[in-house]
C-alpha cells in the first residue's frame, strides 16, 4: 500500500461518513455488472502496537465482485509502518514492511444494491525490516553498526465489507477488519548480542473507495 499521506485525525471519520451518506442516498439499481471491479481506495491501517505507527495511504483497488451466498475472498493488506524505540525516546528504530498475501471464504447477504459481505481470509506474510538512518546516526562511534531480520509469517484477516451500487458497473465499497500478524525479528546490537522477539503488528484495517466493473 503506498500514495499520499492524509491527516489522521480527518480521514478516518471522513471515511466513515462518506460510506454512510452514499449509501443512504443509493436506490434499488442492481448489482453491479461483472466480476471483477478495478478502481481506487483510501486505507487507514491502525497497528495495536504503540511502538509501531498507523498507516494511511491512497492507492488502487482490484476486488472480485460480491455475489449473495458463498464466494471467494483474497486481500493483500500491505504496508509499512516506522518502529519506535521502545523507550520512547530518540528517533524511529526501524521501518518494517508487512506484505501479507491472503486467500480464503466470504459469504454476502441483503439486497443485490446494499451487499454486506462477512470473509476470512489468511496467508504468508512476506516482511522486511530495515534500519533507520537516524537511529544509526545516533549511536555511539566507533562501535559496529546493528543489524535486523524479519522472518516470513503467518497472517489472519476477518472482516466486514460493504457494497453499495450506484450503477449497472460503478459501486462505492468500505470495508473494516483486524490483521493478525505476528513475524518473528532479529536484532543484533552494537555490541555483537542478538536479541530475539516476536513483534505484534495485529492492525485494525479501514478502507473506503470506488470501483468500476470491467468484465
Amino acid at each position: 500500500m503506498g500514495g499520499s499521506v492524509i491527516s489522521r485525525g480527518v480521514m478516518v471519520p471522513l471515511a466513515i461518513a462518506s460510506v454512510a451518506w452514499l449509501g443512504s442516498v443509493v436506490g434499488a439499481s442492481a448489482q453491479t455488472e461483472g466480476r471483477i471491479s478495478v478502481g481506487g481506495s483510501v486505507t487507514v491501517v491502525s497497528p495495536t502496537d504503540d511502538q509501531v505507527d498507523r498507516a494511511i495511504g491512497v492507492g488502487p483497488l482490484v476486488r472480485l465482485n460480491p455475489k449473495r451466498g458463498w464466494g471467494p475472498a483474497g486481500a493483500l493488506n500491505w504496508f509499512r509502518a516506522d518502529l519506535g524505540n521502545p523507550d520512547g525516546s530518540g528517533p524511529a528504530v526501524a521501518r518494517l514492511r508487512i506484505r501479507p498475501l491472503m486467500g480464503g471464504i466470504a459469504y454476502a447477504v441483503g439486497p443485490d444494491h446494499a451487499l454486506t459481505s462477512f470473509s476470512i481470509v489468511a496467508g504468508p506474510s512476506f516482511n522486511s525490516i530495515e534500519l533507520r538512518d537516524e537511529f544509526l546516526d545516533s549511536l555511539p562511534i566507533g562501535l559496529q553498526n546493528p543489524t535486523a531480520d524479519v522472518n516470513t509469517s503467518f497472517a489472519v484477516r476477518p472482516g466486514i465489507g460493504l457494497t453499495f451500487t450506484v450503477a449497472p458497473r460503478v459501486a462505492v465499497v468500505g470495508f473494516g477488519g483486524y490483521l493478525i500478524n505476528r513475524p518473528k525479528v532479529t536484532f543484533r546490537d552494537q555490541f555483537g548480542l542478538e536479541h530475539r522477539d516476536r513483534w505484534k503488528v495485529d492492525a485494525f484495517v479501514l478502507s473506503v473507495g470506488l470501483v468500476y466493473s470491467l468484465f
